[in-house]
């Protein structure tokens, strides 16, 4: 048999009918065919931008007991089946939420029935996220090599405070200027030790020949025995309000429903040959009716002594405290913040400031669900602040 393709005829590729003959396929007259002008006049216009829905084709996130974010909104949950992370992905125009990833499995049950809180940490000029889980007495640790590229959580070889029984929610913070000293990135974990009062201690990451990476962790502080068991604790880093080239760590602890400030310099100890913490007992934070959940301590900058404390009030919203440079032992309420009516009090809250003016934003747990805060850069910064949901991955706009 002749090769159709070879007659010269202007013939494209041959096609087979269903007889198995070669059929050929005119390649000239096809565009003609199929590219006739419709009859239609469609109309010019304007183009209408209309919001895509995720409620109908997305899976909500599992129901959230305790949780930590950091600055960059890196989230850590305790869900009904285990730990699990998502972020929100800040250089969309969007700034969605991305899909939730699970932890791997571990020999303890680690979910929001068995967790009592969460600390995660975001290393400085890194892709590494560090978390500390507290669970049975146990201070469990989990590290994420690159947050990026969609890698998971790894079980901590060497966790911390191994030798410790340990309870309620644990803080850890940058240090900031002490850690110009080694020229690497140090950090200071506090949690409530089970016997009473706090067990602090600092690390620093250190690649291992083998290119592994580990933690280095200072001799563990134990202070604060006097406040009894504490609950909750968080910790934040400022200048020293008298000699500026020294950090002092400012704690606030929710002990038997009073809130107490643990302060004092962080330092190198050359004597010794580490860091320790030199923190005391101060002062009581008086205010009206009771709080419970957890503290936050807010600061934008070492450089300010100004803090911003946040808590959680049993009769449902937040207080608002403010300590200022001028007087470091007096912290002061704004007010109480409350929420909508009828809403539930928060179980669990995790507030940031945006660098370099007054904003702050935040996610706070109600009954198993997450809502967004975000307050306003201006005199009555609660003014026009929303209580909104983060229900599922996908868009999510202030």
């Amino acid at each position: 048999m002749n090769n159709a393709s070879s007659t010269g005829y202007g013939f494209g590729s041959p096609t087979s009918t269903e007889s198995g003959t070669l059929m050929p396929t005119p390649s000239t007259s096809r565009a003609s065919s199929i590219s006739q002008p419709s009859s239609t006049n469609i109309p010019s216009g304007p183009l209408n931008l209309t919001l895509l829905s995720t409620t109908s084709w997305r899976q909500p996130y599992p129901s959230v007991g305790q949780f930590a974010m950091t600055e960059s909104e890196e989230v850590v949950a305790a869900g009904p089946n285990g730990l699990f992370y998502f972020r929100r992905v800040r250089d969309h125009p969007a700034k969605p939420w991305s899909e939730p990833r699970p932890f791997p499995n571990v020999q303890v049950t680690l979910n929001e029935s068995t967790v009592s809180g969460l600390a995660l940490y975001s290393e400085r000029d890194s892709q590494r996220l560090y978390l500390y889980c507290v669970s049975g007495s146990v201070l469990y640790s989990f590290y994420l090599s690159d947050k990026k590229n969609n890698s998971s959580f790894l079980p901590d070889p060497s966790p911390p405070l191994a030798r410790y029984k340990v309870t309620g929610k644990p803080t850890v913070v940058r240090s900031k200027i002490a850690a110009g000293y080694s020229g690497g990135d140090r950090w200071n974990l506090v949690v409530p030790c089970q016997s009473g009062g706090l067990l602090h201690t600092s690390g620093t990451a250190r690649m291992s020949y083998n290119n592994s990476l580990s933690t280095e962790w200072e001799p563990v502080d134990q202070l604060a025995s006097n406040l009894g068991i504490i609950s909750a604790v968080s910790v934040t880093a400022v200048r020293d309000s008298i000699n500026y080239d020294k950090t002092e760590l400012v704690a606030v602890c929710l002990s038997r429903g009073q809130l107490n400030v643990v302060q004092g310099s962080f330092r190198y100890d050359g004597y010794c040959g580490r860091w320790r913490w030199d923190g005391e007992t101060s002062t009581k934070i008086l205010y009206p009716g009771e709080v419970m959940g957890n503290p936050e301590l807010i600061t934008g900058d070492s450089r300010k002594t100004q803090l911003d404390l946040i808590v959680p009030s049993v009769e449902g919203g937040i207080f608002h405290f403010v300590r200022t440079q001028s007087a470091p032992n007096d912290w002061h309420m704004i007010g109480r913040v409350a929420f909508p009516q009828n809403t539930p009090p928060a179980s669990c809250l995790s507030f940031h400031s945006i660098y370099g003016n007054l904003e702050l934003y935040a996610l706070i747990q109600i009954r198993g669900r997450l809502y967004h805060v975000k307050t306003t850069n201006e005199g009555l910064p609660w003014y026009n602040a929303r209580l909104n949901p983060i229900v599922q991955p996908g868009p999510f706009f202030e």
